[in-house]
């Protein structure tokens, strides 16, 4: 077990803590291999949800096949919520290593993790392609209706838009893939000697090569920050695409550039969230005491706080600009989406997206604890849900058939409610998202142990003058 030293006192008391390289390896390794019994029921549990979701697809499926989007509307909502997740997770680590940031290191692992679950985000996206309405009218021109609805796929390229979809999401999940793998890769190799059975045969077909010398860490080093640009500039696009084909160009007459923004916020706010909890539960019953320290829940509610705003912000925009329109379509998007149809999901989302994490991370002492960000991250995850039910199941629902085509949004359809088997598949997504980041857990290690390594050498707690200070050396 590594030797835990937490330095600080009051209200800095473990703050900031000094993990043993010596023997981090080895309680790694032992931590991964380990199945408690709190860990195995959760992994039971979610598998349960998991089987539900896939009972809930195929009743679906069977009662309503795949000709019409309007009843899928569920299942739209929950791949968002999962892919707006897994998909800005590890920009998350990307990011917060590009800044060179000491806090970030035990939460990096934690971040790249959800790159596995961005398989099960590619699996869910395929039954999407059959659901996207075609671009060109199959009824013919009619009146009142448009030949072609108006989509970002101006000049209707080959495949458009289901195949540049899923090319996009397929690539989006390969990279995220990648970069998890080449972060992994030092670890995998210091752990194959003392892995057995499939973890070992796994270490060394991922990491046969590496033997830590000064080029592969140079070269390591050059290619997290190419997959890690290269990722941001697919992702932000990616979201673009998404959010124009399953929402904008499914409501007639929305036109909005905002949009596509919040959701990128979104995105990053729930992830950095999902992160922050995931953290909480390592640190608070998963036995990572001695490697996580308060300072990077600290920092990171900084940062949370921040993109909360930036989404406040952003959905002000998006609100004053149609407000002030007056357009009759723009009146009725906001009637649908805000004001009246959806108006209970609207104020939940503002109020866990926003309200309640911003009065949360608002006071000093709750954002130097461990709890409070993770509370607050807790809040902006079931804000995103309403979110993505908001926005997916009303964009399903609003122009069933071929009213897609019409020229205007002009009549309010009534809210959808969601069945049995609609809730089976919102739970059962959420399930097999956590089973599926549960059992990446019993593979990988939860800690990055070259960064955490690395980073024990540039800190220690030592004393000026009449008080007590940590200190840290910056590499570069």
């Amino acid at each position: 077990m590594a030797v835990i030293e937490p330095k600080g006192h009051g209200q800095h008391a473990g703050m900031w803590v000094f993990p043993d390289a010596t023997v981090m390896t080895q309680d790694m390794g032992e931590k991964t291999k380990a199945m408690p019994q709190p860990f195995t029921m959760a992994l039971a549990v979610t598998g349960v949800l998991f089987f539900l979701g896939i009972v809930g697809f195929i009743a679906r499926a069977i009662d309503d096949g795949f000709g019409e989007i309007a009843p899928w509307g569920y299942y739209m909502a929950i791949f968002s919520m999962v892919f707006m997740v897994t998909s800005g997770a590890p920009l998350v680590a990307v990011a917060f290593r590009f800044t060179k940031s000491h806090w970030r290191r035990p939460l990096s692992r934690v971040a790249e993790l959800f790159a596995i679950v961005g398989i099960l985000n590619l699996l869910m996206f395929i039954p999407l392609m059959f659901l996207l309405p075609s671009i060109g009218n199959p009824e013919g021109v009619v009146e009142g209706q448009m030949a072609v609805r108006r989509t970002i796929w101006f000049e209707g390229p080959i495949g458009s838009p289901h195949a540049w979809d899923l090319v996009g999401v397929a690539f989006l999940t390969i990279t995220s893939l990648a970069i998890l793998w080449l972060s992994a890769m030092p670890d995998m190799a210091e752990c194959r000697f003392t892995a057995t059975g499939f973890r070992r045969w796994l270490y060394n077909k991922l990491a046969g090569n590496w033997y830590g010398t000064k080029r592969q860490w140079n070269a390591q080093k050059a290619g997290l920050a190419l997959l890690g640009a290269f990722y941001f500039m697919i992702l932000v696009f990616i979201h673009f695409v998404i959010s124009s084909d399953y929402a904008q160009s499914l409501i007639p007459g929305w036109k909005d550039s905002i949009f596509p923004v919040i959701y990128t916020i979104s995105s990053l706010q729930m992830s950095l969230g999902a992160i922050l909890v995931v953290l909480f539960i390592m640190r608070r019953w998963g036995g990572y005491e001695g490697y996580i320290g308060k300072s990077t829940f600290w920092s990171a509610s900084k940062v949370l706080l921040g993109v909360t705003l930036l989404w406040v912000y952003h959905l002000f925009a998006f609100f004053i600009t149609f407000w002030y329109g007056r357009l009759e379509v723009e009146q009725n998007i906001i009637k649908y989406l805000v004001v009246d149809t959806y108006a209970i999901i609207f104020l939940l989302n503002l109020i866990f997206s926003f309200a309640a994490p911003f009065a949360v991370l608002l006071w000093n002492p709750v954002r130097r604890s461990a709890w409070g960000p993770a509370l607050a991250g807790l809040m902006v995850l079931f804000g995103g849900l309403m979110f993505n039910i908001r926005v997916f199941v009303g964009s399903a629902n609003a122009a069933p058939g071929s009213d897609i085509y019409n020229l205007t949004f002009e009549h309010l359809p009534a809210p959808v409610y969601p069945d049995v088997w609609d809730v089976f598949m919102v739970v059962g997504g959420l399930g097999a998202a956590i089973f599926i980041y549960l059992a990446a857990t019993k593979m990988l290690p939860l800690i990055s142990l070259w960064e955490v390594k690395e980073g024990t050498l540039y800190q220690k707690w030592g004393k000026f003058m009449r008080g007590e200070y940590l200190i840290l050396g910056k590499p570069e």
